[in-house]
C-alpha cells in the first residue's frame, strides 16, 4: 500500500515523536536567539567602546601637537597640522578654538550619507605639555596642569563603525541560525533512532488487534521498547494457545452436556468463563503494564522538566520584549510561541497520565478473574468498566453509545467481573445487530424496583430486531447467527448461565426492523437497599 506524501505528514504531525521534535526545536531555536543576542550585544558595546576611545586619544594627541602654533595663533600651521590628521578613513571634522571662542582653524569633510552620526570629542589644550601615558589620555584622569589656551574638537564619521554593526549582526544570525538547524537536525536524527522501537511495537499491536496472533516483533534494541517486543511475541503465542485451549474446552462442554454431568457442566464453564476472559485485552495489559509505565514515567518527568525550564525562561523573555519589542523565536513572534510552548508541555503532561490510567484500568480488569466472587457490585461502575473495554478495542466505530444510569443505585452481591461479561457480551450483540452501514444508537439504562427489591440494567438498540423463531433459541449452546463470521454460540448461553448464578433473570423483547431490548434482573439482600455501593 502506497501511502501519499500528505498522508504521511498527518501521521507524522499525530506521532509522539513529532511532538518531542517541536519542543527541542523551539528550545533550540530560543537557546540560539538568546545567546546570538547576547553576543551582538556585547560585541556592539565594545565597538563603541573602543571607537570612543580611539576619539579620545586622537584628539588628545592632537591637542598636544597643536599647543605651540594655538598659543603663537598660527593658523597656517594648525591647519598643516589638522590635515596630516584627516587623513584617516573616518576623520570628518576639527575645529580648534583659543580660550575666548574664536575659531583659529577648521577643516570639514562632507557628510556621505545624509543619516550618518558623528562621535565627538573636545580637549582643552593648556601651556603646560599633558605628559600622560594613554591610558590616562582615554580614561581624562589627569588633573589640568597650566594656563588654558584653548580647545579642540574633533568629530569622526561612524558610518564605518554601523557598517561593522551590520555585518556583525548578519553574521551572528547566520551562526545562530545554521546551529539551530543543524542542531534540530541531529536532534530528529536521535528522535528518529529512538522512536524505531516504539514503531516496530505499534506495528506489531495492530496486527495482534485485527487477530493475527502469529505475528513475531524482531526487537530493534535491547531497550524497554525492545524487551517489550519479545515481552508481546511471548504473549501472542500464549494467546494462539488460548484460543486452541478454548476450543478443547468447548468440546469438552459438548461432551458433558450430551452425557447431562451437571457438575462436570459447571466446571468446565467456569473455566471457559476464565479463558475467554484470559484471551481478552486484559491479559495483553497485565503483561505490558511494566514495559509501558517504564518509559512512560521517563516522559513524564521530562516533560515536567521542559515545562520547568520554560517557566523560568519566560521571564527573561519578557523583559527582552519588553526592551527591544516582540521578537521572532522560532519561526513566531514571542507572543504567540509563549502560549504554544506551555500548550504542548501541558499536553505531554496529559498525554502521560491518560497513558497511567488506561493501563491501570486494563490491569484491574485482567486482575479481577481472581479476585471475591462475593463482593458488594454496583452495576452503574460495572458498565462503566464495560464500556471503557468496549472503547479501547475500538468495536463500536460509529455506533453511538448512551448511558442513563440510576442515581445511588444500591448495590447487589456477586463477582463484578462475571457481570462486565455480561454487560459486554449485550454490548457487543447489540453493535453486530446493528445496519452494515455501522451507524445506530444503544441505550443503557439502569433502575430500581424498591417493591420487588431487584435492581435492573437494560441494554437497548435501534438494530434490525430479532426474529420469532430465533427467540425460543437464544439461549442455547452453540447456536448463533454468525456462525460463518467466527460467532461461537455461547455468548448468551455464558451470560444466562452467569446471571442465574446471581439469582436475577435475562429477558429478551425484540420487534423485526424496530431493535431489541435486554433485560437483566439481579435480587439484592434485605438491608442494603438505602446502602450504594462504592463505586471506585
Amino acid at each position: 500500500m502506497i501511502v501519499s506524501p500528505a498522508a504521511r505528514f498527518k501521521n507524522f504531525r499525530a506521532s509522539f515523536q513529532f511532538k518531542l521534535f517541536a519542543i527541542f526545536t523551539l528550545l533550540t531555536a530560543l537557546m540560539s536567539v538568546l545567546f546570538g543576542s547576547a553576543y551582538i550585544f556585547t560585541e556592539i558595546r565594545e565597538q563603541r567602546i573602543y571607537a570612543g576611545n580611539r576619539c579620545q586619544l586622537m584628539a588628545t594627541h592632537l591637542a598636544d601637537a597643536i599647543r605651540l602654533p594655538l598659543f603663537a595663533e598660527n593658523s597656517d600651521m594648525l591647519l598643516q597640522i589638522i590635515q596630516e590628521t584627516s587623513h584617516t578613513s573616518d576623520f570628518h571634522g576639527v575645529t580648534i578654538r583659543t580660550n575666548d571662542g574664536r575659531v583659529l582653524a577648521e577643516i570639514r569633510k562632507p557628510v556621505s550619507r545624509s543619516d550618518s552620526e558623528l562621535l565627538s570629542k573636545t580637549v582643552e589644550v593648556r601651556s603646560t605639555p599633558l605628559g600622560s601615558s594613554p591610558e590616562s589620555a582615554i580614561t581624562g584622569s589627569n588633573e589640568p596642569v597650566g594656563a588654558l589656551i584653548g580647545t579642540v574638537r574633533l568629530d569622526l564619521d561612524t558610518t564605518e563603525l554601523r557598517a561593522r554593526t551590520r555585518r556583525l549582526i548578519m553574521v551572528a544570525s547566520a551562526t545562530a541560525f545554521l546551529f539551530w538547524i543543524t542542531v534540530s537536525s541531529l536532534c530528529y536524527l536521535a528522535l528518529r533512532q529512538v522512536t524505531r522501537s516504539f514503531n516496530a511495537l505499534m506495528r506489531g499491536l495492530e496486527s495482534m488487534q485485527a487477530g493475527n496472533y502469529a505475528i513475531r516483533i524482531a526487537p530493534v534494541s535491547n531497550d524497554e521498547p525492545g524487551r517489550a517486543a519479545v515481552a508481546i511475541t511471548l504473549l501472542a503465542a500464549s494467546l494462539r494457545h488460548r484460543e486452541e485451549e478454548n476450543h478443547r474446552l468447548q468440546q469438552q462442554l459438548v461432551d458433558a452436556m450430551r452425557l447431562e454431568v451437571q457438575k462436570e457442566k459447571k466446571q468446565i464453564m467456569a473455566k471457559l468463563i476464565q479463558t475467554n476472559r484470559m484471551t481478552s485485552l486484559g491479559l495483553l495489559a497485565s503483561s505490558m503494564a511494566h514495559e509501558i509505565n517504564t518509559p512512560n514515567g521517563a516522559i513524564k518527568l521530562a516533560g515536567q522538566q521542559v515545562a520547568k525550564t520554560w517557566k523560568s525562561a519566560i521571564p527573561i523573555l519578557e523583559r527582552v520584549a519588553e526592551e527591544e519589542g516582540d521578537f521572532v523565536l522560532g519561526g513566531a513572534v514571542f507572543s504567540l510561541v509563549r502560549d504554544e510552548v506551555t500548550k504542548a508541555t501541558e499536553v505531554i503532561a496529559r498525554c502521560s497520565e491518560r497513558i497511567e490510567k488506561v493501563v491501570q484500568d486494563m490491569r484491574d480488569y485482567n486482575i479481577g478473574g481472581r479476585g471475591d466472587a462475593r463482593d458488594r457490585v454496583n452495576l452503574n461502575q460495572v458498565v462503566i468498566d464495560a464500556l471503557t473495554i468496549i472503547r479501547a478495542h475500538g468495536r463500536h466505530g460509529t455506533i453511538a453509545i448512551q448511558n442513563d444510569p440510576y442515581p445511588d443505585l444500591p448495590a447487589v452481591t456477586g463477582n463484578r467481573y462475571q457481570l462486565e461479561q455480561v454487560v459486554i457480551n449485550l454490548i457487543l450483540n447489540s453493535i453486530q445487530a446493528m445496519p452494515e452501514l455501522g451507524s445506530g444508537i444503544i441505550t443503557i439504562a439502569s433502575g430500581y424496583n424498591s417493591a420487588a427489591e431487584e435492581v435492573f440494567l437494560t441494554v437497548k438498540d435501534n438494530g434490525k430486531g430479532i426474529q420469532p423463531e430465533i427467540m425460543s433459541r437464544l439461549m442455547e449452546p452453540f447456536f448463533s447467527t454468525r456462525m460463518e463470521s467466527g460467532g461461537s454460540g455461547l455468548g448468551l448461553y455464558i451470560s444466562n448461565f452467569i446471571v442465574t448464578e446471581h439469582h436475577g433473570r435475562l429477558i429478551f423483547e425484540s420487534k423485526p426492523g424496530e431493535g431489541t431490548t435486554v433485560s437483566i434482573t439481579i435480587p439484592i439482600e434485605q438491608g442494603t437497599c438505602d446502602t450504594p455501593a462504592h463505586q471506585s
